[in-house]
C-alpha cells in the first residue's frame, strides 16, 4: 500500500499497518526527504519515494493522508495514475463535494471510498505518531451515490482491522455533525485562550483551564484550511452558540440559581456519559 504525506496520521498508519503485518509492504512518499527518512527510521515505512509512479507502482490501496486543501488538489492525479484495481482513500476532515468529484474520477476497476479517523491530535509530524492511534477510535465513511459497494465494504473492513468502530453517513450530515463536535470546540479552545489578554496571566491558569484549551496548540495551517473548506456548516454552529451565550447570560443575570444548577446537572450527566464512551474505548 501506498501513504501519500507522512505526517502524525499517515505515520500512525504506517506503523499500525506493519505493526498489524496487514501490508506486504508500506511505501510512503512526501516532498520533504529527511521527514521520510525520519518515517522509515522510526519504522513507520518500508520503503519511501518522491516519486509519484515508483509510490504507485503495484499498489493496491493508496491513503492520500495530506491536508484537505492538498488532497484536493493532487487527488485527480493520484487517482488518474494508481494502478487498476487500486482503492483510493484519503483522510480529510471535511468532505464537501470534493467526494462527488474523486468518486466519479475514479474510473473502474479503481475505486474511491472517502474515509475520516476521528482520532487526531494536537501534535503534529511524524514525530508524533503512534502505531495504536485508530484502537477504539471512531471512523466515518462518506458514500455517495456512485460509491461502489464492494470498494465501500472493503474500505469498512480495512478500518476495523485497524480497531476502529466504522459508520457510514453522506458527505453534507458528516460536515454538519464534525462542524458540531469537532471544528466548532477547536474555535472556542482557541478564541478561551485568546479571551486572557495579557499572557502575564497564563502562569496562573489551573488545569480546568488547560485541559479545556489543548486541542488550541494544533497546526493554524492545517486548521485553516478546515475550518475555511467547512465555513457554511461552522457559521450556523457559531450562531447558534452565540444564542446560547446569549441564553446563559441572561440565566446568570436572573439570579435564578435552581435553574443554573439544573442547567449545569445536565452538562454534568452528560459529561459523565461521555466518560463512559471513553472507557469503553479504552478497553
Amino acid at each position: 500500500m501506498t501513504i501519500a504525506g507522512v505526517g502524525m496520521m499517515g505515520g500512525s498508519l504506517g506503523l499500525a499497518l506493519r505493526e498489524k503485518k496487514l501490508a506486504g509492504e508500506v511505501m510512503g512518499w512526501g516532498r520533504n526527504e529527511d521527514k521520510l527518512r525520519a518515517a522509515r527510521k522510526m519504522r513507520a515505512l518500508d520503503s519511501w519515494t518522491l516519486n509519484r509512479e515508483e509510490a504507485l507502482k503495484n499498489s493496491e490501496l493508496l491513503v492520500l493522508a495530506t491536508p484537505v486543501g492538498v488532497t484536493a488538489r493532487i487527488g485527480p492525479e493520484w487517482i488518474a495514475a494508481a494502478p487498476g484495481r487500486c482503492l483510493v482513500t484519503d483522510l480529510g476532515s471535511v468532505k464537501g463535494k470534493e467526494v462527488e468529484r474523486l468518486t466519479r474520477l475514479a474510473v473502474s476497476p479503481r475505486a474511491y471510498v472517502s474515509s475520516h479517523p476521528l482520532c487526531g491530535s494536537e501534535k503534529t509530524g511524524i514525530s508524533a505518531a503512534r502505531s495504536d492511534l485508530f484502537e477504539n477510535r471512531i471512523c466515518l465513511l462518506t458514500p455517495v451515490a456512485a460509491t461502489r459497494k464492494s470498494a465501500l465494504g472493503e474500505m469498512q473492513r480495512f478500518w476495523q482491522y485497524l480497531g476502529m468502530r466504522v459508520f457510514a453517513l453522506a458527505p453534507a450530515r458528516h460536515d454538519r455533525i464534525v462542524a458540531s463536535v469537532s471544528h466548532l470546540p477547536h474555535l472556542l479552545a482557541a478564541a478561551l485562550v485568546n479571551r486572557v489578554g495579557d499572557e502575564k496571566l497564563l502562569p496562573y491558569t489551573g488545569t480546568g483551564f488547560r485541559d479545556a484549551t489543548r486541542i488550541a496548540a494544533s497546526d493554524e495551517g492545517l486548521w485553516t484550511g478546515i475550518i475555511d473548506r467547512n465555513r457554511k456548516e461552522v457559521i450556523r454552529e457559531l450562531q447558534r452558540f452565540g444564542k446560547d451565550l446569549d441564553s446563559l447570560e441572561k440565566l446568570i443575570e436572573s439570579g435564578e440559581s435552581a435553574t443554573l444548577k439544573s442547567w449545569l446537572r445536565k452538562a454534568q450527566l452528560r459529561r459523565r456519559k461521555l466518560e463512559l464512551v471513553f472507557e469503553q474505548d479504552d478497553r
